[in-house]
């Protein structure tokens, strides 16, 4: 356990599933300081002295570590402290990516996806303790704390921790306000018991009037809004593609006036964008701005796509378990039974508008997933309604009225029926014995807190986790085009599915990572290739840098989130659909912010393993009970880019054998 490492744990809020809002360059600072401080316990080098020395070159053996102190001794000129900590700051992003990971790697925390962390239940003293010479330790946060309300003196090491943390002003957050107040004096005494943290701190002070110094920042390229229109990709339907051949042109930061705004629109693309976007977006950008219209539609307050920071992350906690796999394995008899029920209306020579065919398949099991219904005849309703607010209130391109046009006051009766249906269904008798679904969290989460999470916002958190089912819609019909466009493709899917279904329904340890691979790695290739949600929307809530360019508070802010499927770097020959570049070996979607389907940064979906397994699991079924044929043979896929982008209707499929399709665990072992 490095000091990094220890000075996250003590930091972590548990609230937020993030640090505690410390300042961020003194936290870089106090990070360089904890990794020079480890090289001074493990003797490598020295900071008494007015200039660090390096006492041995040999390397730790630590990763995180061992490059700090190669870049040290590779430096022929003596430098002090206050240069190092700073140089190392540069680099605290990658330092705190590394310590957190290590620190899941550990079993201390869990990862949860978007870009929280928690401590493991599983973890020997809530995951805060740490091992010497086998003996447990007390929890870091705790031992610290009682540390500065007592009278004795620390150990070395906890003296560090202890300067280390009052260089960031962490004892605001650590401490009760009076007992801060109190304690204050002998907190700076501590601080200074040890010449590291006394460097740091000096550092800190020094570096910080340093980057308050405002920084020339480069000028952000402004694009026509008539330049994107004469771009190929646009006309397409290609927002992916499109969106990379501006990055191209003009960088990672560059500007769009819409002939429908006032302002300018500043996007955000390639790699290192997506991982900015990940890393601060929590502390400079906002989504509240873009919900907050359609919520109002719906009669609620907040939602948990709307909602930022510590509340945000109370109510994914509490939406979690509805995302996971174990509870779509409780309701995996089901999912069956709903995909099997809408296959069963496919016959031989049947011609099927694609999206509308596989949106229904999705539609069944996610809703027998969510709230134990089939509600797949109700989805359209839900579609439109939904596409319409997307329109009118986040993209803005319609005005208001068109919602209360007839048709949308229709669907907003159906929707209202179906919240119904759903309620009527949930009470503690109806559900009794029965697994839990995501109706059943959120009434659950509203019984306990009614302020938290009031009955006004119920109806919009639990209709609006169906538009997934559309987005999942949408990449399965583009999945089965790409599925039955390449035989070969299908015949390697088709053969898993033989091998699970053969002798009827699999049991849930039966889809394991090499029983479904090649479904699998053809689910991750047509969603970089055609994604459904291709970019992400924000809004600028503090001035913030990214590559060298300064975005203004209160601008609306695009991260092209899925440009970087495009890129060569990335994806060589990015245009060819081939699911063999996930394999083992080139794993191309795991550079680091190469792939970004699912969104990065805290409102990243919650449950992306499970959507990838659900479709999965429904390539397959199609796969073992159909064989396809895509009309006309030779159709080129035509996108329809707005409000999402989808399949336009003119691709169809004709059904041109079907195997007999038989309810439950029977097997069904003849032939198409």
């Amino acid at each position: 356990m490095r000091l990094t490492e220890e000075i996250i744990l003590l930091l972590l809020n548990e609230d937020s599933g993030y640090l505690e809002p410390v300042a961020g360059w003194n936290l870089s600072c106090v990070l360089a300081g904890a990794v020079l401080a480890d090289l001074d316990l493990e003797s490598r080098i020295d900071t008494a002295f007015d200039s660090l020395v390096v006492e041995d070159t040999t390397p730790v053996g630590d990763d995180l570590l061992d490059p700090v102190l190669a870049t040290i001794v590779g430096d022929p000129e003596p430098r002090t402290v206050n240069y190092w900590v700073e140089k190392i700051a540069n680099t605290s992003d990658e330092i705190l990516d590394q310590s957190l990971d290590r620190l899941v790697k550990y079993g201390i925390l869990d990862y949860a996806n978007g870009g929280f962390w928690s401590l493991s239940r599983n973890a020997a003293n809530v995951g805060y303790s740490m091992s010497s010479d086998n003996e447990s330790r007390a929890i870091i946060r705790r031992r610290i704390v009682e540390t500065i309300l007592g009278d004795g003196i620390p150990d070395p090491r906890d003296a560090i921790l202890i300067g280390l943390a009052n260089a960031c002003d962490a004892f605001r957050f650590l401490l009760q306000p009076e007992d801060y107040e109190a304690t204050r004096n002998r907190i700076e005494l501590l601080s200074r018991l040890d010449r590291t943290s006394r460097s740091v701190a000096t550092a800190v002070v020094a570096t910080s009037v340093h980057r308050s110094i405002p920084i020339a920042t480069k000028p952000i390229p402004n694009i026509s809004f008539l330049k994107v229109l004469r771009n190929d990709a646009l006309w397409e339907g290609n927002m992916a593609r499109l969106l990379a051949d501006l990055y191209r042109e003009y960088g990672p930061v560059f500007a769009v006036k819409f002939p429908l705004y006032r302002k300018r629109v500043f996007v955000l693309a390639g790699n290192k964008a997506n991982i900015w976007f990940n890393r601060h977006a929590r502390t400079n950008l906002r989504s509240k701005d873009t919900m907050m219209g359609m919520e109002s539609v719906l009669g609620a307050s907040r939602s948990l796509s709307g909602m930022d920071g510590a509340e945000h992350y109370r109510m994914r906690k509490a939406q979690h378990m509805a995302f996971t796999r174990t509870r779509m394995n409780e309701h995996l008899g089901d999912m069956f039974q709903a995909i099997r029920l809408e296959m069963d209306s496919w016959n031989e020579g049947d011609v099927l508008v694609a999206r509308n065919a596989c949106r229904r398949i999705m539609s069944g099991q996610v809703s027998e997933l969510m709230v134990s219904l089939n509600l797949a005849d109700y989805m359209d309703d839900i579609l439109a309604f939904k596409n319409r607010m997307l329109v009118t209130h986040v993209q803005k391109a319609l005005p208001k009225f068109f919602l209360r046009t007839p048709r949308m006051a229709a669907a907003a009766r159906r929707i209202d029926h179906v919240y119904s249906m759903i309620r009527n269904s949930h009470t503690p008798a109806q559900r009794e014995n029965k697994p839990r679904d995501l109706a059943d969290d959120l009434l659950s989460l509203h019984a306990g807190d009614p302020q938290y999470f009031p009955e006004t916002d119920i109806k919009f958190s639990t209709i609006i986790p169906f538009v997934a089912a559309m987005y999942a819609g949408t990449a399965m019909a583009f999945a089965v085009f790409a599925m039955f466009s390449n035989l070969d493709i299908y015949q390697r899917v088709r053969r898993e599915a033989e091998a699970l279904f053969a002798n009827g329904d699999p049991d849930p340890e039966a889809f394991r990572e090499e029983t479904i691979d090649n479904a699998h790695r053809l689910v991750l290739e047509t969603l970089r290739l055609y994604p459904s949600v291709p970019l992400q929307l924000r809004t600028v809530m503090n001035n913030c840098i990214v590559e060298g360019f300064e975005l203004p508070v209160g601008s609306r802010v695009v991260l092209a989130s899925t440009a970087v499927h495009y890129l060569e770097e990335n994806y060589p020959d990015p245009q060819t659909f081939d699911i063999d570049r996930y394999l083992p070996g080139r794993e191309e979607n795991k550079k680091h912010g190469a792939y970004g389907a699912f969104g990065f940064g805290t409102h990243a979906c919650l449950g992306p393993r499970v959507a990838e397994y659900q479709m999965a699991i429904s390539l397959l079924m199609i796969a073992y009970y159909f064989e396809l044929e895509i009309l006309p043979s030779s159709y080129p896929l035509k996108i329809n880019p707005f409000p999402t982008c989808t399949p336009r209707k003119s691709l169809k499929f004709r059904v041109k054998s079907k195997r007999p399709i038989t309810s439950g665990q029977q097997a069904v072992a003849s032939n198409a």
